[in-house]
Order: C-alpha cells, then structure tokens, then sequence
C-alpha cells in the first residue's frame, strides 16, 4: 500500500516539473510574442494616423483675419467755410458805484454770438478760438461737434482741420457754451454736405454724439436776443418745450391790496411766438435741425 502510494506522489511531481518547465514556459512566450504582435500593429495604426493628420493640416485653410472697421477715405481737399449766430445766455460784469464804496454786480442776458467754422488742409485737429477767451467748454462741444457731423456725413476729415471761431462783444465775460454744441455742428454738417446756410434761422441746444439735440437754459432770453436781431425762427430743444411764465396776482387782504407773481407752466411756442414775437419749431436731432437752418 505504501509502495502504491509513494508512486502515485512521484507521478504527481513529475507532472508537476514538467508542467513548470515545459508548459508554463511556453504559455507565457506564447503571450509576449501576441503582446508584441499587438504592439507593432498599434504602432503601425500610429504611424498611419499621424501621416493623415500631417496631410490634412497642409490642406487647412488659414482662418479669415477679423474684419476692420470701415473708414471712408480722407477728404484731403475738402475745404469750406459756414457762419450764423447763435443765441447764448451771457453774464455781464458791471462795477455799481454806491459811495464811497464800488461794488460788482453781475447780470445775465441774451445775446447773439457770431459762430463760424472753417475746413482746412491739416493733421485732423479740432482748433476752437473764441474772442473774448471763454474757456475749453466751446473746445469740448467742437470735438462733438465734428465726431458727429462726419459720422453724419460719411466723411474722414484725417487729412484736414476744423476751425471753430466764437466772437462775442467784448464786454462779455462768459457764455453757456455747451448750448452752442448743435449750432456747430450743423454748421460744419453743411460745408461738408455742400448745403448754404439760411441766416434767418438760429438754434439753440447741445448736442451729444449720437446727434439728439438737448437741452438748455435761458429759453425766453435766447427767444428775446434772436428776436430783437432780426431773426425769423429759433430751434429749441424738444425737451425745453415748457416754460413758467410769472403773471401779477393781485389779493386783497383786510383792505389792502398786494400784487403777487403767480408762476404758470406754459408751452415755449405758445409763450415766446405771442410774447416775443419770433417763430419757434422744436427739434430732437440733428437731421432735424439741418432740415429748418440748410
């Protein structure tokens, strides 16, 4: 029984050497040589993809560059001049003698300005000239002014200068400029467009740089000073198309009489054609402004 067995164990261990030197061994070559079989094609497929990709980025077209905004050529010769007068609200400095002692007193009123604009051969400079000097809010309404009279016009004034001249009486000390900033630009809109300029007509208002027309104050003073110039129409802002117009109130109290002013909000144009006197038409652009005054 015992020999039985010991033969049966070395059976077992001799299988068992054969299978560990003989089968083992050879499945595991087995796997490197597939494993090595995979792997040269992968690096064949490799190859290939990365020919295909080398042959579609030379047929690739260059993305198109970002389009650059439109300019219109430089109106190198152009050149012109436009004059009109605009009303303003003005400060006056007046020495009031009240003895021994001199004292200043300063009063507002409306005036009449004369505006001019000039296009020269330049740099594309705005050039603002005022007599008396006034400060830089006439400079700020030009460099409007122009942006939005070429923007309106289509023209690259690159190659030329803009002259603004603003000449007051000399005993004028200072003017509500901002208000002359759509004057000035329907000035300079009509020696661009080529348009005579109508000097019965006169305008008051801002402008901003997309062209509307705003507002401004001293209505009733500018409606008077472009009347008594002679003037036969005045553009207002459409915003300014109310005024207070202040009437005596007349109360009797316990027997005595007092005159009071009563505040009323009334329409400019009603108010300014039946009192002043001069025809008034309301604007909201500067297309608007060009149709009355070019």
């Amino acid at each position: 029984m015992r020999s039985r067995l010991l033969v049966i164990v070395l059976v077992v261990l001799l299988i068992a050497n054969v299978y560990s030197a003989v089968i083992v061994p050879a499945a595991v070559d087995g796997d490197l040589r597939d494993l090595n079989s995979r792997i040269a094609v992968l690096e064949e497929e490799n190859a290939d993809l990365l020919a295909r990709v080398s042959e579609y980025a030379s047929q690739a077209v260059a993305p198109a560059a970002e389009p650059t905004p439109y300019l219109p050529p430089a109106a190198e010769s152009l050149t012109g001049a436009a004059t009109l007068q605009a009303p303003v609200v003005v400060e006056k400095v007046e020495s009031v003698r009240n003895y021994p002692l001199v004292r200043q007193r300063v009063t507002e009123k409306g005036s009449l300005v004369d505006v001019s604009v000039e296009v020269v051969p330049g740099r594309g400079r705005v050039l603002v000239q005022t007599t008396p000097l006034m400060g830089v809010v006439f400079q700020d309404a030009g460099n409007t002014a122009v942006s939005v009279a070429c923007e309106e016009a289509g023209v690259n004034l690159s190659g030329s200068d803009v002259i603004f001249s603003v000449m007051a009486e000399s005993e004028v000390s200072a003017i509500d400029g901002p208000s002359a900033g759509a004057l000035m630009t329907a000035l300079l809109l009509s020696v661009l467009e080529k348009r005579p300029v109508n000097d019965s007509v006169t305008l008051t208002g801002t402008i901003d740089p997309f062209g509307n027309v705003g507002e401004i104050s001293g209505v009733a003073e500018k409606a008077q000073a472009a009347h008594d110039a002679g003037k036969d129409l005045i553009l207002l802002p459409r915003k300014n198309n109310r005024v207070v117009s202040y009437g005596d109130v007349t109360r009797s109290i316990g027997g005595v009489e007092f005159t009071l002013q009563h505040p009323e909000d009334i329409d400019a144009r009603q108010y300014i054609e039946n009192e002043i006197g001069i025809r008034v038409e309301y604007v909201d652009s500067i297309r608007d402004v060009m149709r009355y005054i070019a």
